[in-house]
């Protein structure tokens, strides 16, 4: 049995799917253009869960829970409706993909389950990516970009996994 954890955002989906042993079985990104319509990035996605269907039967989908707070002038409250709007959609597809209610899972949250401490001020995505290559060394491959840093949606594929990880370490606390 295998686990999905989505990494949701309006112009990307980080996606894993990770087996019964946390081996990682897909891990990928999917990049909307910016003037396709939600509706039309929901079919992007609701096409790519189809695909995962029919090769994975996972015990559970687990998605970072989308933001809730403001973020010191980076966030807009016509960000966070698009997001919220979004993510909606997906956990919808979700559920009708998979016959199961998707799992919430808060970032802080699966990050703490799992040891991963971030510093105030630190750069949390540059972090997540370097724990999960610690932990996947061969199997969580990126290339870098000519400025020394994790291609692009690299951060999106590492909190995915973070989530489906933490997911489940989660639930088993309960």
């Amino acid at each position: 049995m295998d686990i999905i954890g989505l990494d949701i955002s309006s112009s990307k989906v980080g996606i894993a799917v990770l087996g019964s042993d946390d081996s990682i079985k897909v891990s990928e990104v999917l990049k909307f253009k910016s003037n396709m319509a939600l509706e039309e990035r929901a079919e992007i996605f609701a096409q790519r869960m189809e695909e995962l269907e029919k090769h994975y039967v996972p015990i559970a989908v687990y998605i970072e829970q989308p933001a809730m707070m403001f973020k010191g002038g980076k966030t807009t409250a016509q960000t966070m409706a698009k997001l919220q709007r979004f993510n909606g959609m997906c956990s919808y597809i979700v559920y009708s993909t998979f016959d199961s209610a998707p799992i919430l899972v808060n970032a802080r949250s699966a990050r703490r389950v799992l040891g991963i401490k971030i510093a105030k001020g630190e750069n949390a995505k540059k972090r997540i990516v370097e724990w999960v290559k610690r932990e996947y060394a061969e199997d969580f491959q990126f290339k870098i970009t000519r400025h020394g840093n994790p291609q692009p949606g690299t951060d999106d594929r590492a909190d995915a996994i973070i989530t489906a990880l933490g997911g489940v370490r989660l639930d088993n606390e309960v």
